[in-house]
C-alpha cells in the first residue's frame, strides 16, 4: 500500500466521514519499521474540538479504510500547540469506532524531534505528507478581506523594489544591448564582482576565466544578467528592513537555493535546458511575498515569527492561517504581477496549474528541496527532505556570488 493522506469530518454524534476538520497521514510499514499514522486538526478547517476528542472516531474511520495495513501502527496525534503524543486504541466499539483511546508521550518527549527520534524515518515521511497538503494552494475564491490585504500590500510605500541599476539593465536587456547592460553594471563593484564570479562558474567557463564585465555579460546573456542584477540589488538593499525579527539574509539564501534547485531539477521533468534561466528566476522569486509582508506589515510578521520559532511545520501552517489574511503565495503573485514578471512565473508561484502544470510541479519540488539545503524559518516545510546531488552542485555554484554579496 502506498502512503496516503486523509481529510476527515467528525459529526457531533461521533460519526466520521470523508470531509473537513481532521487531517491524517498514513505511511505504510517497511523493513524493520511499523506503519505510522499521524493526525491533527486541519488548520484550514478548524473543527472547534481538540484532536484528543476527535481521535476515537478518526481512528475508527482509518481502521476501516486501511484494514490490515493499520495493524501494529504507531498512531500519533499533533495537538494545536504542536505537541506530539502516541494514541493507543484500547477498544473498538460499534461501527469500527475506537471507543477507548489512551494517550502517552513519546519516550524522548512531546516535540517533533522526539517524534522523529522515537519513530524514525516514517515519522518524517508522515510530517512531509501533512505539510504538503496544508501548504497546497487554496482553491477558495479570494474574500474581500484577502483583497483588502493584497491591495494594502501593493499600495504600501515600503513595498520592496530593486534600484536604479536594475532599471537601467532592464531597459538595455529589453533592447538586447549587451554593451549598455555592461555599462550600467560596471560602476557598482559588488554587482560587477557577482557577475564575473558567476560567469566563471563551471557551467559557463568553457572559454576560460574572465575578469571583464562586458565578457561576463556576453557569456551569460542579457536576460539572465537582468535576473542576477535583480538578486544582487535586492540583496544589497534588503540586508535589513522594517521588521527587526525577520531574517533578511536567510530569506535571500533560501531564495537563491530555490532558484538553484529549480534550475537543476529541469531534466527530471523533461524540461529543456533553454528554460534554465527562467527556472532560476521562478525559484528565486517564489517566496517574495514574505519580504513584501515583512516590509509593509512588520508587526504582523513579527507576530508570526514569535509563534513559529523552532515550531514544527504543522504549527507554522496553523499560525499562518490564523495570522495572515491570505496565503503568502497570493502576496507573491500580486508582487510579481506588479513588476511584470511572465505569467508562467507568477502563476506557478501562486499555485495555479492552468498555465503550465509541469512548471508548477518543478517549482513545488524545488521549494521543498531548498528547505533541505538552506532552511528559512518562516516556511512550514520540513528541513529533512532529501536533496538530489544535482541540486547541491548547482547550489555550490552560487557560493561565490553570496560571498561578494555580503
Amino acid at each position: 500500500m502506498e502512503p496516503r493522506t486523509f481529510e476527515i469530518a467528525v459529526e457531533a454524534d461521533g460519526t466520521a466521514t470523508a470531509g473537513f476538520g481532521v487531517l491524517a497521514a498514513f505511511v505504510p510499514a517497511s523493513a524493520g519499521q511499523s506503519a505510522v499514522i499521524a493526525m491533527g486538526c486541519d488548520p484550514r478547517h478548524d473543527p472547534g474540538r481538540t484532536i484528543q476528542e476527535l481521535a476515537p472516531a478518526v481512528i475508527g474511520y482509518l481502521l476501516a479504510e486501511l484494514g490490515d495495513a493499520a495493524d501494529i501502527a504507531t498512531w500519533t496525534i499533533i495537538d494545536n500547540y504542536g505537541r506530539f503524543s502516541e494514541a493507543i486504541p484500547k477498544k473498538v466499539g460499534a461501527g469500527g469506532t475506537a471507543a477507548v483511546v489512551e494517550f502517552e508521550r513519546f519516550g524522548s518527549g512531546i516535540s517533533i524531534d522526539a517524534f522523529y527520534k522515537d519513530v524514525g524515518a516514517p515519522a518524517e515521511a508522515a510530517i512531509e505528507l501533512l505539510s504538503a497538503v496544508i501548504e497546497g494552494p487554496s482553491r477558495d475564491a479570494t474574500t474581500p478581506t484577502m483583497a483588502e490585504f493584497l491591495d494594502a500590500v501593493e499600495a504600501h510605500g515600503s513595498l520592496p523594489a530593486p534600484g536604479v541599476i536594475y532599471q537601467k539593465v532592464s531597459v538595455a536587456a529589453e533592447d538586447g544591448d549587451a554593451r549598455h547592460v555592461a555599462e550600467a553594471i560596471q560602476p557598482d563593484p559588488v554587482i560587477s564582482a557577482s557577475m564575473i564570479n558567476y560567469a566563471n562558474a563551471a557551467r559557463f567557463a568553457s572559454g576560460g576565466k574572465t575578469a571583464s564585465v562586458p565578457q561576463a555579460v556576453n557569456r551569460l546573456g542579457t536576460t539572465f544578467v537582468k535576473r542576477v542584477v535583480f538578486v544582487a540589488e535586492m540583496m544589497a538593499r534588503y540586508q535589513k528592513g522594517h521588521c527587526k525579527a525577520f531574517d533578511y539574509r536567510g530569506f535571500w539564501l533560501n531564495a537563491l537555493a530555490t532558484g538553484a534547485a529549480m534550475r537543476a531539477l529541469l531534466p527530471e521533468y523533461d524540461l529543456p535546458e533553454r528554460r534554465a534561466d527562467e527556472a532560476f528566476t521562478t525559484g528565486l522569486v517564489a517566496g517574495i511575498g514574505w519580504l513584501a509582508v515583512a516590509e509593509t506589515f512588520p508587526a504582523l510578521m513579527a507576530r508570526y515569527l514569535e509563534r513559529c520559532q523552532e515550531a514544527d511545520p504543522i504549527t507554522k501552517a496553523r499560525a499562518q492561517r490564523e495570522i495572515f489574511p491570505c496565503e503568502i503565495s497570493k502576496v507573491s503573485e500580486r508582487y510579481l504581477q506588479r513588476f511584470e514578471f511572465p505569467e508562467v512565473v507568477h502563476a506557478a508561484v501562486a499555485g495555479r496549474t492552468d498555465v503550465d502544470r509541469q512548471w508548477y510541479d518543478v517549482l513545488a519540488r524545488a521549494i521543498r528541496v531548498a528547505q533541505g539545503m538552506q532552511p528559512f524559518t518562516c516556511l512550514a516545510i520540513p528541513t529533512t527532505i532529501p536533496v538530489p546531488e544535482a541540486c547541491r552542485e548547482e547550489w555550490q555554484r552560487w557560493q561565490g556570488f553570496l560571498t561578494v554579496s555580503k
